[in-house]
């Protein structure tokens, strides 16, 4: 934890309570509210069709399975295969979104993903492992916005209009997962081809180019909370900080336990349903008499929608009162879908509508914790060390996350299945999902840890941004670092 003092040359303390949710004392964003309403939109729009775009193959798993004649193995080694490149590149956007223009790196990522996403509509039956190095590369396009965007948004909000932003940026992740399983199932049915649901997102990502190239700008970075004026430090120095700030590890902890849920049962719960269906009617095309991915992903984009604006709307409603609240309603939530989750993994065999109720709670729980979060990780680090935060979170929370727990349940249900048997490919694919629950509670255990130390790192945000404002010294155990408000007047210590 970070021992900080900072003082005025005048001798005037700066070590005192912060309180947030306010801009007292701090400048407002130069851009207009209309610049800001219209960059919010864009990123709202980019972040449904990303979501959309990543999970379409998993609205239609039977059909790819059949076509390039794989097993849930090879199935969930398209979403680690992305996921691993995604992750690869994350640091990589992170440095070069603290020290470039951010609008410049977007597009390039974007233009990649758009190109890559369509030539992957036209590999051949007969070269799965080309498909696979597709989906690699996507994951690449898509680093470089997923990273960025956040940062971009906490340069322009502050506060409770920070949270609030935040929420409405990443209900578009649950929706565009939604609306992945929805297009991927319908496309397929209406053109006889799943291919074709992988050249709908090129065509609206394309618009999403003009969009972001025309009517956005990029603010200074820190902006909306007057560290505009704070330098860079150098990468290794940032990524020792961050490694040393107790709050932003255990929160991308926390989070990393989400995104291993998230990964496995975005990508294996209509293959559970279907299978469990197949199952109990002894047909292994039984699951053709349900509409399960426009079920499913409907479940998914309401849930999704409640969830994350009803963390945002709690968050901002406890923190009046408890001001580690943002902590406490992720560990609570997860905490909570633990149980519900072995419910939703048994049920299928039970009941598919039952089924489908205890998957909506469960999305629901999940995604309360989204815009908290990167609300709390924006809270916790400095702006100039926003971009590089967001790429090592997303490091962790996908290499250890859901990078590997498709590739995880894939592996461990194989190991239980009989190909020759429609209940063991439903029991190995259950048992192997079982996982997720254990790791749920995890992750509320995390969250619980992030409260012992999520003001004090606030505080000494906020204190290092005054500390630049003003000719003065700021001392937060750590390394050396030069943030002047002039090119010599200020020397800080930060490991936020």
């Amino acid at each position: 934890m970070s021992d900080l003092g900072a003082s005025h040359p005048s001798g005037r303390s700066w070590d005192r309570p912060v309180k947030y949710g306010s801009s007292s004392g701090l400048s407002d964003c130069v851009l207009s509210s209309k610049s800001k309403t219209i960059t919010v939109f864009i990123f709202i729009l980019i972040n449904v069709l990303n979501y959309m775009d990543r999970f379409t193959i998993a609205g239609v798993p039977e059909n790819v399975k059949s076509y390039y004649k794989i097993n849930d193995s090879k199935l969930g080694q398209l979403q680690t295969m992305f996921f691993v490149f995604y992750t690869i590149l994350s640091p990589i956007a992170g440095y070069l979104g603290d020290r470039w223009k951010r609008k410049r790196i977007m597009q390039i990522g974007l233009s990649i993903w758009i190109i890559v996403t369509l030539a992957s509509s036209f590999v051949p039956a007969h070269l799965f492992s080309l498909f696979l190095a597709t989906r690699c590369f996507v994951g690449i396009g898509e680093a470089s916005y997923s990273t960025l965007a956040p940062t971009i948004l906490s340069d322009l909000f502050m506060g409770n209009a920070r949270t609030k932003v935040l929420g409405l940026f990443y209900f578009a992740a649950p929706v565009g997962s939604g609306l992945g399983f929805i297009v991927g199932s319908e496309i397929t049915r209406l053109t006889g081809s799943w291919q074709w649901s992988l050249r709908i997102t090129p065509i609206l990502g394309l618009l999403c180019i003009i969009l972001l190239s025309v009517l956005h700008s990029d603010p200074p970075r820190g902006e909306a909370e007057g560290g505009s004026h704070m330098r860079t430090t150098s990468w290794w120095l940032d990524i020792k900080s961050l490694l040393s700030n107790q709050a932003f590890m255990f929160i991308s902890c926390g989070y990393t336990c989400v995104c291993f849920v998230l990964g496995s049962l975005s990508w294996f719960a209509i293959d559970l349903i279907q299978s469990a269906l197949n199952a109990i009617n002894d047909d292994p095309s039984a699951w053709r008499n349900y509409n399960i991915p426009i079920v499913v992903g409907a479940s998914t984009c309401l849930a999704g929608i409640f969830g994350v604006l009803s963390g945002a709307k709690l968050g901002r409603y406890l923190r009046r009162w408890v001001p580690a609240a943002d902590a406490y309603v992720c560990s609570a939530s997860l905490f909570i879908c633990a149980p519900f989750l072995f419910f939703a993994l048994v049920s299928p065999s039970w009941n598919f509508y039952v089924c489908i109720v205890l998957v909506f709670i469960v999305e629901f729980l999940l995604c309360i914790t989204w815009a908290l979060v990167t609300d709390m990780t924006m809270g916790v680090v400095i702006p100039t060390r926003r971009s590089t935060a967001s790429a090592l979170q997303m490091v962790m929370s996908h290499a250890l996350g859901d990078a590997i727990s498709p590739a995880i349940v894939g592996r461990i249900a194989v190991a239980f299945t009989d190909l020759h048997s429609l209940e063991t490919q439903y029991l190995g694919l259950q048992r192997a999902l079982f996982l997720t629950a254990f790791v749920c509670a995890l992750g509320g255990f995390l969250f619980l840890m992030v409260t012992l130390y999520l003001v004090k790192a606030k505080n000494d945000v906020h204190r290092a941004i005054q500390a630049s404002q003003h000719d003065m010294v700021a001392v937060i155990s750590g390394q050396e670092i030069e943030v002047p408000a002039t090119p010599s007047s200020i020397h800080s210590e930060v490991s936020t």
